[in-house]
């Protein structure tokens, strides 16, 4: 082998080897993230309770923030606090409307979109009564439009405020209940009747109950 002929291999040679390399270091680098590359955001754990308070802050609505409520199930959600004062509004008041909760309310198989609301209370002045009788709800955008009227069920134990407030605030419980309706035949799909039960007990002498019903199959 002729000292040109070894030279020019040793020449092919480095350069294969400085080409293949260089490739590699391409290839490597394209994979590594860059140093100097921007990260993405960090998402932030929401927390329903602390969103519904800062967004009763926002629409000027003075809540009771201990009484607040959450619950969620099969896409519907309910975040809700009572309105600080109804405790002085007495069950008299309930034909004009008396607001007495602000919610958050996802329940779209009530035809009722996501948002806040508040919640006003309604009933006919000839069934107010010490005692059990029919009242509505109506949900109130921040517009002030009802978005939906619920049935309610009210429970009066004085018609007037009781002096002193058996207790301080109006407290909040809100729970799924399932009925389950099995078909008539084997072949049948079971009906499932699924209510959301809210609950607004009030020192005022009356405690508010609302039914958001709705169904589904199997």
């Amino acid at each position: 082998m002729t000292r040109k002929f070894v030279q020019a291999f040793s020449l092919v040679a480095a350069l294969v080897l400085t080409s293949t390399t260089a490739i590699a270091g391409e290839r490597l680098a394209a994979y590594l993230p860059r140093l100097d590359a921007p990260k993405a955001p960090t998402l932030e754990c929401t927390d329903p309770r602390a969103q519904l308070h800062a967004a009763a802050k926002e629409a000027g609505v003075d809540i009771n923030p201990e009484e607040t409520v959450v619950v969620s199930k099969d896409g519907m959600t309910f975040a809700g606090s009572s309105i600080a004062g109804f405790e002085q509004v007495p069950a008299s008041a309930l034909p004009e409307g008396a607001d007495f909760g602000f919610t958050y309310l996802d329940a779209p198989q009530a035809g009722i979109p996501a948002g806040y609301y508040k919640l006003r209370a309604r009933a006919a002045a000839e069934d107010i009564q010490v005692g059990e009788y029919r009242g509505e709800v109506d949900v109130i955008d921040a517009s002030g439009k009802a978005v939906a009227r619920l049935p309610a069920t009210m429970q009066t134990s004085s018609v007037e405020v009781p002096q002193p407030l058996p207790f301080a605030r109006t407290t909040v419980d809100a729970q799924f209940r399932q009925t389950n309706l099995m078909g008539g035949r084997p072949d049948q799909l079971s009906r499932y009747h699924h209510s959301l039960i809210i609950i607004y007990h009030c020192p005022n002498g009356t405690t508010i109950i609302i039914f958001i019903d709705y169904w589904d199959w199997y």
